[in-house]
């Protein structure tokens, strides 16, 4: 997920460069795709010789693909139907961040592009590529989204992107029949986590599972802990301030998260496995603990995905088996923040046509949430859903707990240059494992950027 096929990405994008060269103007190019063997479709995004007798298309390149793609063109088709005069073509591509750079700077993007993360939103917007929403779509926004989804889409103080499907991190699993039958109850403050985790321990059960160990990308589970506590810590300024370099890793505010996370690793039976065994066990592996037998762990933190690397007996009953609630607010001073992702759609400058403008404010509606919701494995941040739609306890939990935010950032590590992302996946893993200590480990973090 973290990483970059680059070599792949630029032999496949002159592949797809040389058909589309070919192609005659709104026709599709189908390319192999060098990863997968799949095809990849490759839009022509010449604008279309339109009358008012035919319909019009509105074309959309993104990073969704396979099953996910199926569903998000289920989406457009109930658009389409309330809207016969408009086509919406979704195109989804593997090397989508690289290929949207080309066909921007080539002055032939397609009309909307789907952003799996806000870096490349943000820089196509400081290239001057993006048109700022307009009036009606922000009337949409204020009235449909809590307002930090708005300042999340603004870039350099100017709104350019609409949120439909998100995802959050911070959640806290556990074995839901276990978990009742020993007469605990969900933990409403970071202190009442401490107090169930202590009262865990006393059971020879280890409250936690947890593993880091993810190859080359080993310790971007760590990060997703570091950043759930700052947003739970300290301003979303100074959140933003860390994610920019500003604020260092040996600062007050980050050694707080550090040693937040501390307490829960590094206090003897607090781990499954013991602190040695964090930087060794599989990310994936971690959770499965829950339901072992006998159980290895009380609970498991990990982000929305996790429930599929959970036991395939407890997949096919998520709501029986599986509990979860969001990690506890810290410091009561601070806004609790939610560690957030999605999909982030912007229009490109000259491509805000009318039937683009519709399609884009009814993404902002909660009739373009339904299908998906219904279809399960999505989230949506939408005020007003009626959260029976969702398949499953579980998901309607999250739907509401992101519904409600009032704020959040996307994943830090993510949005860092990325010498620092990767000095931090390394100083925590650094320091879980001993290797450092937690001095040492900040310090060789802060130096990625000297």
């Amino acid at each position: 997920m973290r990483r970059k096929h680059w070599l792949v990405s630029v032999l496949l994008i002159a592949s797809m460069l040389l058909a589309a060269c070919g192609s005659k103007g709104g026709s599709q190019t189908q390319t192999p795709d060098a990863g997968t063997g799949s095809q990849t479709q490759t839009p022509s995004t010449s604008q279309p010789q339109q009358t008012g007798s035919e319909k019009k298309t509105v074309t959309i390149l993104g990073a969704v693909v396979g099953t996910e793609e199926t569903m998000f063109n289920e989406v457009i088709a109930d658009f389409e139907a309330a809207n016969p005069d408009i086509d919406v073509v979704y195109t989804g591509a593997n090397d989508f961040a690289t290929l949207i750079e080309v066909k921007a700077q080539g002055g032939d993007p397609p009309d909307i592009a789907m952003f799996p993360q806000p870096g490349g939103a943000q820089r196509m917007a400081e290239l001057g590529y993006l048109v700022p929403l307009w009036p009606e779509i922000l009337a949409n926004v204020d009235q449909n989204y809590e307002p930090m989804w708005k300042e999340l889409g603004t870039f350099g103080g100017t709104p350019y992107g609409i949120f439909h499907r998100v995802n959050a991190k911070g959640w806290i699993w556990y074995n839901k029949p276990a978990f009742e039958a020993a007469g605990y109850e969900v933990p409403k403050t970071w202190d009442e986590l401490m107090a169930l985790v202590e009262k865990m321990r006393g059971t020879g059960i280890a409250p936690f599972c947890d593993g880091i160990a993810a190859g080359d990308a080993t310790g971007w589970k760590g990060t997703d802990w570091i950043e759930s506590i700052m947003l739970r810590t300290t301003s979303t300024e100074n959140y933003d301030r860390w994610v920019a370099g500003e604020l260092k890793f040996n600062s007050p505010e980050v050694k707080r998260a550090f040693e937040l996370l501390g307490d829960i690793w590094m206090t003897p039976g607090n781990v499954y496995g013991g602190q040695d065994s964090i930087a060794l066990t599989d990310v994936a592996e971690a959770a499965k603990g829950l339901f072992t037998n006998p159980a290895q762990c009380w609970l498991h933190f990990q982000g929305s995905f996790v429930t599929s690397f959970f036991q395939e007996d407890v997949q096919a009953n998520l709501d029986e088996n599986v509990g979860v609630f969001i990690m506890p607010p810290i410091d009561p001073a601070v806004e609790p923040g939610l560690a957030v992702g999605g999909d982030i759609f912007v229009v490109f400058k000259g491509h805000d046509r009318p039937e683009v403008k519709k399609f884009m404010e009814w993404l902002t509606t909660v009739d373009a949430t339904k299908k998906w919701a219904a279809m399960g494995s999505s989230l949506f941040p939408h005020k007003g859903q009626d959260l029976n739609v969702y398949k499953t306890e579980l998901e309607r939990t999250m739907a509401e707990t992101i519904i409600n935010a009032k704020a959040g950032r996307f994943d830090g590590s993510d949005a860092m240059p990325a010498e620092l992302n990767r000095a931090f996946w390394v100083g925590i893993t650094n320091w879980v494992s001993g290797a450092s200590d937690l001095d040492t480990a900040l310090q060789e973090i802060d130096a990625a950027l000297q």
